[in-house]
């Protein structure tokens, strides 16, 4: 059921991976398309999570509600799920970036209820 949902972001255009991860760099679930998601990887996603845990504590414990980190030719959009859990997109600069947060809006709860 989790990966059916994961799937409905990488039927947008330019997405490369859809991936829930825990908050202690373990990948629940991932899919993806023309990227290999590697240890060196899981290690970056595992440290904007922390950071922006830590960002968010500075800030009066402000609630995290999405992380976005441009690179040359990608994106990284991170959006915390529950407690511990949280969804990234990795895609490409091309993507309708709008289309993916909505969709990380919209499918939350369906994906909360699979962990």
């Amino acid at each position: 059921m989790l990966k059916e949902i994961l799937n409905k972001f990488l039927i947008i255009k330019d997405v490369l991976a859809a991936v829930v991860i825990e908050e202690n760099g373990e990948i629940i679930e991932s899919i993806k398309s023309g990227i290999v998601i590697d240890k060196n990887l899981e290690d970056v996603i595992s440290t904007v999570m922390l950071d922006s845990k830590t960002t968010a504590a500075h800030l009066g414990n402000a609630a995290l509600s999405m992380v976005f980190v441009e690179y040359s030719d990608n994106f990284l959009i991170l959006g915390p799920l529950a407690e511990e859990f949280f969804l990234i997109i990795i895609a490409k600069n091309s993507v309708n970036i709008g289309q993916i947060t909505y969709e990380m809006k919209k499918n939350q709860d369906a994906i909360v209820s699979c962990l």
